[in-house]
């Protein structure tokens, strides 16, 4: 699939094409968003070709990744994928979870870039006479109006995230402090020696949180491919909490260029006045530091009155607003009749039309 359009920069007429990206590209993609990542926060590790496998690994759908080309250069990348299943298909950028995902591009041409893949997206999911399209606005980006001018028909859900700037936040006082004090009194101790039985042991203790707690659960198979040799070390790092030869919790980390994202914290429920959440976390964010990392995404949390929440702020962590723009193909009545059993059931992970409007 190749679309494109036309551009006036500086009195020449240039060309924006829009092209399915592949495999065969991911050199290419890799070297654009390490270039871009140098300076845009936007950049999360769930853009780079890793994490598009675990999603096809783990049965999510069927990539379809846009890039935008300019005198044949990638200058911009859209991340989707497509879920088909009897009761039709549907489009989201990306689904799982709900990462931020969207358009990244440097600031030349920004609008046409916007304006080109997106379109390029929507123009796809007509054409597979798709039930509805969702896109995501990108991690610490506010540009809402190059999404309103493309989707203006668009379902607007309004979504906040919470995040640290690591180089300038610190923990000398206050209960984070004291949970990291207590958790290194009490003989809390941090590895990231990894062995399949460790893995084992957390993905147990991981799959217990969720249970008590009602938190969807990700597959094994997600944590055991982000935790191979293909991508520990680069884009991952998983962190074990141990106290007198046990372990109590454990951290995956993703990392980007300068953003480390919280990926999947555990902790046995019998061990938390231990404080390994906050050491593990601490321990993190000093290797992130370390590494070159400015920011530490939390990701969004279920509501400003939720504990979660409430940890996260105790952290000295701020707020970040993002969007999800679901453009609908059908009327509002057909996602009613599906119900939010119906769309959970037929498009697992997707974002697929908001569940308070059904």
């Amino acid at each position: 699939m190749k679309a494109e359009r036309r551009e006036v920069k500086g009195g020449y007429l240039m060309s924006i094409c829009v092209e399915e990206l592949s495999p065969r590209d991911d050199q290419e993609h890799i070297d654009f968003l390490d270039r871009l990542g140098r300076t845009s926060p936007s950049v999360l590790g769930y853009y780079y070709p890793f994490y598009r496998d675990m999603l096809v690994e783990i049965g999510v759908g069927q990539p379809v990744y846009l890039g935008a080309r300019r005198d044949g250069e990638l200058v911009g990348l859209l991340p989707a994928f497509v879920r088909k299943s009897a009761l039709g298909t549907v489009y989201c950028s990306l689904p799982y979870f709900g990462p931020n995902a969207g358009v990244l591009c440097g600031d030349e041409a920004r609008a046409e870039i916007h304006s080109a893949l997106l379109q390029a997206l929507l123009d796809r999911a007509r054409a597979d006479d798709a039930l509805s399209c969702a896109v995501y606005t990108p991690f610490m980006f506010d540009e809402f109006a190059l999404y309103d001018a493309v989707m203006p028909e668009a379902i607007v859900v309004n979504k906040f995230t919470q995040y640290l700037d690591v180089r300038i936040t610190t923990w000398d006082k206050g209960t984070i402090a004291r949970n990291i004090r207590k958790a290194k009194k009490v003989g809390v101790e941090i590895s990231l020696d990894i062995t399949p039985e460790r893995v084992e042991t957390f993905y147990t203790i991981y799959e217990r949180n969720c249970k008590d707690y009602g938190i969807p659960l990700k597959p094994r198979k997600c944590v055991d491919f982000l935790v191979s040799a293909r991508v520990l070390g680069h884009y991952t790092s998983i962190y074990f909490a141990f106290h007198e030869g046990h372990m109590i919790g454990g951290l995956l980390v993703i990392w980007g260029p300068l953003v480390a994202s919280y990926y999947i914290p555990c902790v046995l429920a019998e061990a938390r006045t231990l404080q390994p959440g906050p050491a593990l976390i601490e321990r993190a964010i000093r290797d992130a530091k370390a590494r070159g990392i400015r920011f530490w995404n939390w990701e969004s949390s279920p509501s400003r009155e939720s504990g979660v929440y409430r940890f996260k702020k105790k952290w000295g962590s701020v707020e970040g607003t993002y969007r999800i723009y679901v453009q609908a193909f059908r009327p509002r009545e057909l996602f009613q009749r599906l119900g939010v059993d119906g769309i959970l059931r037929h498009f697992p992970y997707f974002y697929v039309y908001p569940f308070d409007l059904l």
